[in-house]
């Protein structure tokens, strides 16, 4: 409360463009060295993503072979190693900047229709549409549902030549990889598994998150050296 008659002393704030200049160096700083810090490493995501992709012969034969150009309807991709693996690259993305901080994006992508169905077939069910058994009823082909120990009858009878043919294509290919638990870092759940770029992403985050901290570490190592007061 101030008393009438009185008056306070003035106070004076200093140091407050040096703090802005200082945290709008920092900002810079972080901004490029965690750019500069994590084009190499992604770009070894990208190298390693590529060295998983099989060869022709190493998937079911039937899904390598030529698509018939009379068919009528869209067909199930082809696959062919040279173009999933030409269909894998990196890229730096959109960097952004706001009122608060920014983000600095990177990303491999993976776009050829067989290096996606590669990648992710069997998330949703590991072994594909599910682990059947045929029995004939009636002249139909039904099946039974493998469930642990349990075998529970589907509803549903199917009309497909091959009502096996989800399940041996995904039993047929490698196992998904799912992402290790890295500190600090936000775990991911059943979209980030995958046997190409997510799987080389989960062998290589621990040290791409290491790297970025590093160079945010010596974004502050550099701010300090610079501030500091020379004695005489």
């Amino acid at each position: 409360m101030i008393e009438p008659g009185r008056s306070e002393m003035p106070v004076e704030i200093v140091g407050v463009k040096d703090v802005i200049n200082g945290l709008t160096f920092i900002d810079e700083d972080m901004y490029r060295r965690v750019k500069l810090a994590v084009e190499p490493v992604m770009k070894g995501v990208e190298a390693k993503a590529k060295g998983f992709v099989v060869s022709n012969s190493d998937v079911l034969s039937g899904w390598a072979k030529p698509i018939s150009s009379t068919v009528d309807y869209r067909p199930f991709p082809k696959y062919d190693s040279a173009t999933v693996r030409g269909g894998i690259g990196y890229k730096e993305g959109q960097n952004r900047r706001f009122s608060n901080g920014y983000t600095v994006e990177s990303y491999v992508y993976n776009i050829s229709a067989a290096g996606r169905i590669y990648e992710t077939a069997g998330r949703l069910n590991p072994q594909g549409r599910a682990p059947f058994t045929s029995v004939a009823e009636g002249g139909g082909t039904m099946a039974f549902k493998q469930s642990g120990s349990r075998k529970s009858r589907s509803t549903s009878a199917y009309s497909s030549n091959n009502p096996f043919a989800g399940y041996q294509f995904v039993t047929d290919l490698p196992t998904l990889t799912s992402q290790p638990k890295v500190k600090g870092a936000r775990g991911g759940g059943r979209k980030t598994k995958g046997r190409l770029i997510y799987k080389a992403w989960a062998q290589d985050s621990g040290d791409i998150y290491g790297v970025i901290v590093k160079a945010i570490n010596a974004t502050a190592t550099h701010f300090n050296k610079t501030t500091e007061k020379k004695v005489a």
